[in-house]
């Protein structure tokens, strides 16, 4: 292999070496992003736990409302029939009162009666105070006159006995309808106040039912707070694991990438023995063309992903799929085929004597060290690598100008 061509070989396995601090901080920026994570992932499930701890006393303060509303109800209840008892009996006590009071009407009416018939019977004995005793000159004989005398004195004496005991019964129903009264009253102003008890029992009812519609409205959103919680930590415990998973990756790719270093340091080593040795002599290729024109796209359908530069001195070119066909960009030679596990095969090949370029990521090569190529020939397929995408190829373009060579955008061969 030609001096220039082992400058190239160093350069790619320098651009890796470069990819080893690049790994490192990535592996750095991951633990802290798991750290970050298990921060909030505590301070999620303090969170869940507290919500918890409220949903709790808001049961508890519930429950303890609900027995409190059962117990007024059930009070409700009681006040309701009693209320309905007092109803009925105060309706009873109205009856009698409206009895009582016609039978004293009639009494009354009675009474004006009687004492009309004795006003009626005062006034006729005193204008016929000779004639009252005209009946009894009328009698046949001593015994029918004394027998008249008896009658008219019974007659007087009988309504003056009906006429007191009208009064008595009179002053007694008045009484009697003065304590139904009275009881009427008493009854009314008990029910009156059942009824002022209920009302207030009635309110403190309503306002329990407020205060359990509150709590029930903020036990929805702390549920719901909850449920957000929930899923915060399901999505944080997801990205926990996604980020320790890729840590392992990483921790494994740069395992890798300390063995590359270490084997290219071999390698430095080895060629920097071998320059010590006297020089070998190389059987030179076959010529190449002296114009070499613009190079092909390496993938064919494919496009550039990651530009030049952008994560190192190459093109990171996307296949339309996994195992996508990689051509030669120009006529010319194998010069070298380098086996990375974490990067699949390497092929560079030789165009001219200042024009090389590199195609890394491929399955299995389908051309040999030394062996002609032709512009647009198929080299392999895409997806050797475990470390990159199998359906992505990174292609430098080397060239050398003076003693140094150096990669460049290939954007300006195309």
């Amino acid at each position: 292999m030609r001096p220039w061509l082992w400058g190239l070989l160093l350069l790619f396995l320098l651009g890796h070496a470069q990819d080893l601090g690049a790994q490192e901080r990535k592996v750095r920026s991951l633990e802290e992003q798991v750290a970050q994570a298990r921060r909030l992932e505590t301070q999620s499930q303090a969170r869940i736990q507290a919500l918890d701890r409220e949903l709790a006393r808001l049961s508890q303060r519930v429950q303890g409302l609900l027995a409190e509303k059962g117990r007024l109800e059930a009070t409700l209840a009681r006040l309701e029939k009693e209320r309905a008892a007092l109803r009925q009996e105060i309706a009873r006590l109205q009856g009698e009162v409206r009895r009582t009071e016609g039978r004293i009407a009639k009494l009354e009416k009675d009474l004006e009666d009687l004492k009309e018939r004795l006003r009626a019977l005062l006034q006729s004995l005193h204008r016929e105070q000779a004639g009252r005793y005209l009946p009894l000159l009328r009698a046949q004989s001593f015994t029918d006159l004394a027998v008249r005398a008896r009658w008219v004195g019974y007659i007087s004496a009988q309504d003056a006995a009906l006429v007191r005991t009208l009064q008595g019964t009179l002053k007694a129903l008045k009484e009697e309808r003065e304590r139904l009264s009275l009881l009427l009253a008493d009854l009314s102003a008990k029910e009156r106040t059942l009824a002022e008890t209920q009302a207030s029992l009635e309110r403190e009812r309503r306002s329990l039912e407020a205060t359990l519609s509150a709590l029930r409205q903020e036990g929805e959103g702390k549920r719901a707070l909850l449920r957000e919680a929930l899923a915060e930590r399901q999505r944080l415990q997801a990205e926990l694991g996604r980020l320790q998973a890729q840590i392992l990756q990483e921790r494994q790719r740069l395992r890798e990438l300390r063995r590359q270093e270490e084997e290219r340091r071999r390698q430095e080593a080895a060629r920097r023995q071998a320059a010590a040795r006297p020089t070998q002599v190389v059987v030179p290729p076959p010529p190449l063309p002296a114009a070499v024109g613009r190079l092909a796209f390496p993938v064919p359908g494919g496009r550039v992903l990651v530009p030049y530069g952008q994560e190192g001195p190459f093109q990171v070119i996307q296949g339309p799929a996994p195992g996508s066909p990689v051509q030669a960009a120009a006529e010319g030679y194998v010069a070298g085929v380098l086996y990375l596990p974490n990067l699949g095969y390497t092929v560079m090949l030789v165009h001219t004597e200042t024009l090389s370029t590199v195609y890394t990521n491929l399955q299995e090569p389908l051309v040999r060290e030394g062996e002609k190529v032709a512009r647009g020939q198929l080299l392999g397929y895409t997806g050797g690598g475990l470390l990159i995408r199998p359906e992505e190829l990174e292609f430098r373009v080397a060239v050398r100008v003076g003693e140094a060579t150096r990669f460049v955008d290939p954007e300006a061969y195309y």
